[in-house]
């Protein structure tokens, strides 16, 4: 009986372990000036990494600032979203799945982590902003087939601060991107966040 009972416990831990798990073997293809060539794709190949994060970029004057600015003839092109685009294709050319990861930028470098409004009205202005930003690459993402696109990047203080919006967000996104969503934390934020 003991035997039976011990081939059991091995059994239902095997199933319960057996799952497939997909690793991710990725890097940042982090935004240029130009366009992207076959020997920036071919420098991650020879590492065999199988995924790459496209980041296009969104502007903020400061941490108090409601206004996003994107999609500009001022940026760099990788930071666009006709770069972010090309980048997807050459990449879809060489068999590498995409995570499209639009971030923030603060002016000055400023961490996003402390992106907060003073006042409601300013918060609804961001909310707007976020809005037309993040809808704009969930388009991208499902016209692309990005197979992950990551809905934030470190906005702990929008996040703690608005739960709702992020809600509300996370459901307009699905009406246009129907792939894998993620959230990119900061190492002590991650616990905090309420609607992974």
């Amino acid at each position: 009986m003991k035997r039976f009972g011990f081939l059991l416990l091995l059994f239902l831990q095997l199933s319960c372990t057996s799952q497939a798990v997909n690793k991710i073997n990725g890097i940042s293809f982090v935004a240029s000036r130009d366009k992207a060539v076959q020997e920036h794709v071919d420098a991650f190949l020879n590492i065999h990494a199988d995924h790459a994060a496209v980041m296009p970029f969104g502007f903020i004057r400061d941490v108090s600032s409601p206004e996003i600015i994107f999609d500009t003839d001022r940026q760099w092109y990788g930071e666009t979203q006709g770069g972010a685009k090309q980048y997807i294709e050459l990449l879809r050319a060489n068999k590498v799945k995409v995570m499209l990861k639009p971030q923030i930028w603060i002016w000055r470098g400023e961490f996003t982590g402390g992106l907060k409004m003073e006042t409601e009205e300013d918060w609804k202005i961001l909310e707007a902003s976020y809005d037309k930003f993040m809808l704009t690459y969930a388009k991208l993402a499902q016209d692309t087939k990005a197979e992950i696109l990551c809905i934030g990047t470190e906005l702990e203080q929008f996040v703690m601060n608005r739960p709702k919006y992020w809600e509300d967000l996370i459901v307009k996104i699905r009406k246009v991107y129907k792939g894998k969503l993620t959230y990119a934390s900061n190492w002590d934020e991650y616990k905090r966040t309420p609607f992974w």
